[in-house]
């Protein structure tokens, strides 16, 4: 349990936290080979040089300061600079492209602008006259050569603040004794599957709340470590590896990136980790690719113990449950095999293991749950900090995202939509009444636009969104979610994304995922681009049998009768996926609505 009073601000727990552990490493960074730490003692000085500069420059409290950066080190710095100065942060993403840049800056009225480096920059600079408010940006990574009033860096923030500090050195103790549960700490901007994207306030109130009401479920300390990899811009990281590891007083590492992830898990070996599905279904895929590159008296038995393991964990056709004598061998097997699994995807110090941000298939956690790597779902949005409910790690129901988190509030409306209540509740988006007004009811109850159900000890279901809801020609109403999340549990599927609104019957748009293309083309002696592979027809041949397999789990109506396999995977950077890996599907259908077209006119 958290031992802070209700309503402390997380400016407070964090000067509270750097007195307290002051030598101790707070964050670790790569540099070269190495991981350069900064103790807490030096984390609270950098954050007291960025809210002191950033108040000489004249930041009141209230206005809007962005950050446009992947995650590192100094996004933390920004953030808790800003809201250590009495400011509100306002993470973008580095994903988006200048014009979404601008939008989110212009429509929030940022007046001043942390940015990565010269490439984050040239969004801005190329949208400067739609931004009238903006009046200063700090570069992370200035470079050489950049000579630019508007434009300065860390080091001029140093400078300022030294000044500030030594005209007014209560200055950050009167901002922080003058933050209010009320008052906003941040806007963060949905990624936008649809339409415009939105700004949910977030008060330190929601924050401290939100807080309070994850760590009765899992209690934090200063042992834990966390791998910073998604985007901080989303309030789930941002949740986890910075406002939690503040908390903690723990350590947060900083994967050097995506592709990095794994590699860095073996470093940090962290003991809380959350990561949306498909990075838990590329672990799952790299370790069955090892098993199968093994020689053959240690594949035979990996091959046993997974087969073990997926039967312990219950995957749907594994087999039956275990006999006492699978039992004990499935024990043996464990302790050599399972633990070095565990070791080499670095998660064998894990005490806690999150998927989250998007629909998961159960039996993907129940694979992980044999190799004893419990993984347990987590729900919430943007809107709610991020969390209304949890699976706790004693009590995990796979298929289920848990119960409501000491706190909130669950209730399923008449037409089956979620509704969330609680101190961990936004007041509203931003410049933004009817969208609030769409969000919020009299009685305070957020409509989550999830649909779901709830059992009989309080285990939540998500069953589909409303917005997403598919009602046929014949005006049966189908939910695809389910349907794309079985689909994506196939080997040779990355991206699912059903159609049928209004039409006969249901279609499929596919992607094939690019690792499982290369080792299948390599066991069947093939070669040629993932393109050329997306159209071969024994790669086709296996798409229909996998659409053929979901298409028997599900009613008649349910089935997908034409599907297109699209010759590339859809991404984050051509605007299909947000950045936690969502599809936008609004996007893809008009990006593609000839293919669809197509599919309904053969």
């Amino acid at each position: 349990m958290s031992d802070h009073p209700p309503g402390t601000t997380i400016v407070d727990i964090f000067w509270r936290n750097a007195a307290r552990y002051g030598p101790r490493p707070a964050l670790r960074r790569k540099v070269g080979r190495e991981w350069e730490v900064t103790s807490w003692d030096d984390y609270a000085e950098k954050v007291r040089h960025v809210a002191g500069g950033l108040i000489r420059l004249g930041l009141a409290p209230g206005e809007r300061v962005g950050v446009l950066s992947a995650n590192r080190l100094e996004w933390h710095l920004a953030d808790l600079g800003v809201l250590s100065a009495g400011g509100v942060t306002v993470p973008v993403y580095p994903t988006n492209s200048s014009s979404q840049v601008a939008y989110v800056l212009g429509h929030s009225g940022c007046r001043f602008l942390f940015v990565e480096d010269l490439d984050q920059l040239a969004k801005v600079l190329l949208r400067r006259d739609e931004l009238p408010d903006l009046q200063r940006i700090f570069v992370f990574d200035r470079g050489e050569g950049l000579d630019h009033e508007f434009v300065g860096d860390l080091g001029d923030l140093d400078a300022l603040s030294t000044d500030e500090l030594a005209e007014h050195p209560t200055v950050l103790d009167d901002r922080a004794r003058a933050i209010h549960a009320d008052d906003l700490a941040t806007i963060v901007y949905t990624s936008g599957t649809t339409g415009r994207p939105k700004g949910a306030m977030l008060t330190h109130g929601n924050i401290a709340a939100n807080i309070d009401n994850i760590t009765s479920v899992v209690p934090v300390g200063p042992d834990d470590r966390f791998l910073s990899f998604l985007p901080l811009s989303h309030i789930a990281e941002r949740t986890v590896s910075d406002f939690g590891e503040v908390l903690a007083g723990g350590e947060t590492w900083f994967a050097e990136s995506l592709a990095a992830v794994q590699e860095d898990l073996q470093a940090c070996r962290p003991t809380i980790f959350f990561a949306v599905p498909r990075v838990w279904e590329k672990f799952r895929e790299g370790v069955r690719e090892k098993v199968e590159h093994l020689n053959r008296p240690e594949r035979v038995l990996a091959e046993r113990y997974l087969h073990l393991a997926a039967r312990k964990g219950g995957v749907t056709g594994a087999g039956p449950a275990l006999s006492m004598v699978e039992a004990a061998q499935y024990r043996a097997l464990d302790a050599l095999i399972g633990r070095t699994i565990r070791a080499e995807l670095g998660l064998d110090k894990a005490r806690y293991l999150v998927s989250a941000a998007a629909p998961v298939h159960p039996d993907l956690l129940r694979w992980f749950h044999g190799l004893g790597l419990p993984v347990a779902e987590v729900y919430g949005q943007t809107e709610n900090c991020g969390v209304s409910t949890m699976n706790p790690p004693a009590d995990i129901r796979i298929g289920t995202v848990g119960r409501a988190v000491p706190g909130v509030e669950l209730r399923i409306a008449d037409d089956g939509e979620i509704l969330s209540r609680g101190r961990n509740v936004t007041t509203g988006y931003y410049r933004d009444e009817a969208g609030t007004a769409e969000l919020l009811d009299a009685e305070g109850w957020m409509h989550t636009g999830d649909l779901g159900r709830l059992d009989a000890d309080g285990y939540l279901t998500i069953t589909g969104r409303k917005k997403d809801l598919i009602i046929n020609a014949a005006g049966k109403n189908i939910s695809p979610q389910e349907i794309e999340t079985r689909l994506r549990y196939e080997p040779l599927i990355s991206q699912a994304v059903v159609v049928g609104d209004g039409r006969p019957y249901l279609t499929a748009l596919l992607t094939l995922d690019v690792e499982a293309l290369v080792e299948w083309a390599s066991l069947h002696g093939r070669s040629g681009t993932v393109e050329q592979l997306s159209s071969d027809p024994e790669v086709l041949q296996e798409v229909a049998e996998s659409v053929e397999r979901v298409n028997l789990e599900h009613a008649r109506v349910e089935g997908i009768k034409r599907w297109h396999v699209l010759p590339h995977d859809l991404t984050v950077a051509g605007g299909e996926l947000t950045p936690t890996l969502k599809v936008k599907r609004q996007v893809v259908a008009e990006r593609y609505a000839g293919v669809i077209d197509e599919l309904y006119a053969r």
